[in-house]
């Protein structure tokens, strides 16, 4: 079988990622051209990937290049237009989260994507960890009984700080940009919608958040249509490296995934007693999940049917959600 040929837009440390996983790990999958507007990106390219081509406009890459799909991982600002563009080409569409910044652009996507006869896949990451694909398939073969509760804990490391703060402009307030990873977790596992909403927080370390309503550190509390419920803390300010941890209760068990952010399988007992070395960037965790998402995404180009990735539609739940909280966030502001 012909293999998809892609090409990508954003060259950032995801952008990268993915690129090297269309290259390298998917059999395939051809990674035929790259665009990002930072000529010292493509000049890096040039010099240590000799397959794609390369551009700066992601116009001239959909006229010039030869494509089947395109990986959309650029800033979520210009989701709408890259998406609206390939569309228009009759692209098969990988899209970085969150698909806009707030819900009528997500909203728009998902009508762009319901009016095209393509795969179009949103990279919801997590769905493909081997842990909550588990935890998935024990809910639904119900062996935890229904599930009631959910508790999400996502947190980057403090010395990220600054730099969130220089990219939050172009990527969305920490309540959308971060916690819709839980936010779709909470819906996917829990099998409910939304309904009300409680959330506190502040810029407790970097101020640069406070001055457009953004946190460092923010708390939220959510009841869902089916009565279940779910808390998620999301952070920048984490000490110890990146930190995921959920929980699922259910009325005849629990599932837990990744309590202790570890490294390695390894405690080292010291003066100070147990040390574990914790992870301290993210792509050590989630690396093999966003290998898995985008060789599901190719798989289902060659098959012409979408059976597993995420949809706009996914999206634009997980994204109304994190709106709701953060309304709730700015309505105690107030008070």
């Amino acid at each position: 079988m012909k293999k998809v040929r892609v090409g990508l837009v954003g060259l950032g440390p995801l952008g990268k990622v993915h690129a090297e996983n269309l290259m390298y790990r998917i059999p395939n999958a051809q990674l035929t051209a790259v665009c990002t507007r930072t000529q010292s990106k493509l000049d890096e390219v040039r010099r240590d990937w000799e397959t794609p081509e390369t551009y700066t406009d992601f116009a001239e890459m959909l006229d010039k290049a030869q494509l089947d799909a395109v990986a959309i991982i650029s800033p979520t600002n210009v989701h709408v237009e890259h998406v609206r563009m390939a569309v228009e080409k009759g692209l098969h569409v990988f899209i970085e989260k969150p698909t806009g910044m707030n819900t009528a652009e997500c909203a728009e996507i998902e009508r762009l994507a319901a009016q095209h006869d393509k795969i179009f896949a949103v990279g919801f990451m997590r769905r493909f960890d081997a842990s909550y694909a588990d935890a998935k398939r024990r809910i639904e073969a119900g062996e935890i009984g229904a599930p009631i509760f959910f508790r999400g804990y996502s947190l980057d490391p403090i010395w990220q700080g600054e730099a969130q703060v220089a990219r939050a402009e172009a990527n969305g307030k920490w309540f959308v940009d971060m916690g819709v990873h839980d936010y779709d977790l909470a819906r996917w596992l829990l099998g409910a919608e939304p309904k009300q909403a409680f959330a506190c927080g502040g810029a407790y370390v970097f101020d640069g958040f406070a001055k457009n309503h953004d946190v460092d550190n923010g708390f939220s509390l959510v009841k869902f249509d089916n009565n279940a419920a779910a808390f998620f803390y999301c952070g920048r300010t984490a000490p110890h490296g990146s930190h995921v941890e959920s929980e699922i209760i259910g009325t005849k068990g629990t599932l837990r995934i990744c309590e202790s952010p570890r490294r390695a399988r390894v405690t080292q007992f010291t003066g100070q007693g147990e040390v574990h070395e914790c992870i301290d960037h993210y792509l050590d965790r989630w690396g093999e999940a966003y290998y898995q998402e985008l060789q599901q995404f190719v798989n289902e180009v060659q098959a012409g049917e979408q059976t597993q990735s995420a949809t706009a539609a996914d999206c634009t739940g997980a994204v109304k959600l994190a709106e709701m909280i953060l309304e709730a966030y700015e309505e105690q502001l107030d008070k």
